[in-house]
């Protein structure tokens, strides 16, 4: 009993730790003497339910080892140091993400260490078929990608995922075609849709899952198929380039940890959305995002909401401040720079915040982003956080927030902000992250600015606990409607990832 006990212990702290170092290796190899060779064979054949290949850890050389020899030493030593390599890359990615560059702001996760690999070893019956499982992540974008990869790969290597034809006369309601019309619904039907009328005619069904595709793709839907068109290439995208799609996913959700937990928001960066989870309080929401453009990125990257300001000042970040309101500025005389920064609630500032500094004396010639002052937005219906902004602890000035332009909820393409997250139901957000507090939703609104008002003052409310956030660039989804959606890469990351997991 005490020995069960310290595994769970074990088990406990491994689900929030971060990678094996080779020093320990020998005394990793040893924890899995106990695992069966024929075990190990099978769980690392089994690689491709994780979006990983066979090959890389159980190729033709131990395959021949294993059918001359299954009780060979070296066979046995082979074979470990590949399971513990499948299992390294399981919980940490096969890709080290702090090496891709700026846009991904998160560490690898570490590797248990000794004692708690033997404790899982324990837990798991020595089966090394169901240590896998202790590693694997199990959050739920991860697990509904391991579907949607079996359902394609499984169309695919039937041979059901055909080209479709090509055709010269756009597809539309009610339309028949006697080659392409048949094929077009077949592959809505592969993809998820309901799609119950196998015939030549586009019906009603197939126009509505048409429309859900190209609102997929981030254009206005109007349910035509046109020859050699967006809508068409979508649906005419190879299995194996859509396996591969996931693949990549899947690998950047195993940065993230094994399990999301109670409590978390997920924002997805290509498809444009925000789910906040809290399985204490019974809520599951999703919500309309507007992300970076592909000049300023979103991060991937994994923090958490620490506390929300009601009524935020905005202070205009060094990149913003070059790149748009510069070139605004050096258009105006003396008295249109005062009226500009009047009329937009601006205001210059020292970089202590101490002293403010006339907009009329400066030279926005020569200003730029490492000018010595900053300037700040006062809070208000106006501003460009809007009147809710909810903290992250990143050092890259990245946060959800309200937005003076709610408009732009209405457009298909939302990968429009300079990098932070601008969220389409702030107020709700707020009322889920402060529940069970003395922060209700009317009085969250009751303290946010009116039409008109311009606070002289931000109310911050710190979260009982905080709350996680993962942020990440996932093309490919599965969703509860049982739909498998692709987006455009927008931020073009599927390449480099790829090139690195070979």
């Amino acid at each position: 009993m005490k020995q069960l006990v310290v595994a769970i212990f074990f088990v406990s702290s491994f689900l929030t730790s971060v990678a094996p170092a080779n020093a320990q290796q020998n005394e990793y190899l040893q924890i899995l003497d106990v695992l069966e060779i024929s075990e190990i064979r099978e769980a690392l054949l089994a690689a491709p339910d994780h979006g990983l290949d066979p090959s890389k850890y159980w190729g033709t050389y131990l395959e021949n080892q294993f059918q001359n020899d299954p009780s060979s030493v070296d066979l046995k030593q082979r074979a470990k140091a590949a399971y513990l390599r499948y299992l390294q890359h399981l919980n940490q990615g096969v890709v080290n993400p702090a090496y891709l560059g700026k846009d991904f702001d998160i560490r690898q996760k570490k590797f248990v260490d000794p004692s708690q690999l033997s404790a899982l070893v324990l837990i798991q019956g020595h089966s090394a078929f169901n240590l896998v499982t202790s590693f694997a992540p199990q959050s739920a974008p991860y697990r509904s990608l391991q579907e949607a990869l079996r359902r394609i790969s499984t169309v695919c290597t039937e041979g059901q995922w055909q080209p479709l034809p090509t055709f010269k006369k756009a597809l539309k309601l009610n339309s028949t075609d006697s080659t392409a019309v048949l094929p077009i619904k077949i592959r809505l039907a592969q993809l998820g849709y309901a799609i119950s009328n196998f015939d030549q005619t586009f019906d009603r069904q197939t126009l509505q899952a048409i429309q859900d595709v190209q609102i997929t793709l981030k254009f206005k839907p109007d349910g035509v198929i046109s020859p050699n068109g967006k809508t068409w290439k979508y649906l005419n995208t190879p299995c194996e380039a859509r396996m591969e799609q996931i693949k990549v996913d899947m690998e950047k959700l195993r940065w993230f940890p094994r399990e999301f937990g109670n409590r978390y928001i997920y924002v997805n960066l290509a498809h444009n959305y925000l789910h906040v989870f809290d399985k204490d309080i019974g809520v599951s929401k999703v919500m309309n995002t507007i992300t970076g453009r592909n000049a300023r990125k979103t991060p991937t990257m994994i923090d958490q909401v620490t506390y929300i300001t009601i009524n935020p000042y905005w202070v205009v970040p060094p990149t913003v401040f070059k790149e748009d309101k510069v070139s605004d500025l050096r258009q105006l005389s003396y008295r249109g720079i005062q009226n500009y920064f009047f009329q937009h609630n601006y205001e210059v500032w020292d970089q202590k915040f101490k002293n403010r500094i006339n907009p009329g004396s400066i030279n926005w010639f020569t200003a730029g982003a490492n000018s010595k002052f900053y300037i700040r937005q006062k809070p208000g219906l106006h501003n460009a956080l809007g009147v809710l902004k909810f903290n992250l602890t990143n050092d890259d000035a990245i946060y959800l927030h309200d937005t003076n332009q709610r408009y732009l909820f209405s457009e298909y393409d939302r990968n429009l902000s300079s990098g932070c997250v601008r969220v389409e139901k702030p107020f709700d957000l707020a009322e889920i992250l402060l529940a069970n507090t003395e922060w209700t939703y009317d009085r969250i609104q009751s303290v946010a600015a009116k039409p008109g008002e311009v606070p002289n003052k931000n109310t911050n409310v710190k979260l009982k606990d905080p709350m996680p956030v993962y942020m990440l660039l996932q093309t490919s989804t599965l969703t509860s409607d049982g739909v498998i959606r692709f987006s455009d890469d927008v931020y073009q990351q599927g390449d480099m990832i790829r090139a690195e997991m070979r």
